[in-house]
């Protein structure tokens, strides 16, 4: 009951915004990838941008799910997917915050979508209650959140001690980065919650 109360009141919200936006697989890979690095086409921040990451999400998934791959990899429990990358990253955050919604997913993502929805939904409801009051903050921890899987996936191909602890430095600072914006947006929403 409690299940289908939650999924009820998330369809009803998805559903007061505009149509996502159609385009083709390539447009959307391009415009996921800016958006995982914080150059988005538009302000997820506005209904209008919204719908445009929601209609990049829906035809780079649909291409995905036509080539019998399941995007984007979801963690399950605690695991992390080796090949969870910044676009993933960026895309599983928008969907915590609401900028996109389990419908714009499709298959095994979507059902994997639902259990990790249900399994953190506090984290989530919090979530896209920040997206509310701290839209900006939201996609900067977002932004942020990319970059350090960006400068992880990096570190994994360098080579020379010298070219490594360059890259060690750069994942520290996007970590730091990471922190601050969490920092940010939890003293947003205090704020929000005191005034």
């Amino acid at each position: 009951m409690l299940r289908a109360s939650i999924l009820a009141v998330l369809t009803a919200a998805s559903a007061c915004g505009p149509a996502p936006v159609a385009m083709p697989a390539t447009r959307a890979s391009e415009l996921l990838e800016r958006f995982a690095a914080g150059a988005a086409d538009a302000d997820v921040c506005t209904p209008g941008g919204r719908a445009l990451l929601r209609g990049a999400v829906r035809a780079y998934g649909a291409a995905m799910d036509a080539s019998g791959v399941a995007w984007p990899s979801v963690p399950v429990r605690e695991e992390t997917p080796d090949r969870l990358g910044a676009v993933d990253i960026s895309v599983l955050i928008a969907f915590a915050a609401g900028f996109v919604e389990a419908s714009d997913f499709r298959g095994a993502s979507r059902a994997a979508l639902a259990q990790l929805s249900f399994a953190h939904w506090p984290e989530m409801r919090r979530m896209r209650a920040g997206a509310r009051v701290a839209c900006a903050e939201v996609v900067a921890l977002q932004t942020a959140a990319a970059r350090v899987v960006m400068e992880m996936e990096r570190l994994r191909f360098v080579e020379g001690a010298d070219r490594v602890r360059r890259q060690q430095a750069r994942l520290e600072r996007a970590q730091v980065q990471m922190q601050a914006a969490a920092a940010m947006l939890e003293a947003r929403l205090e704020a929000a919650r005191e005034g």
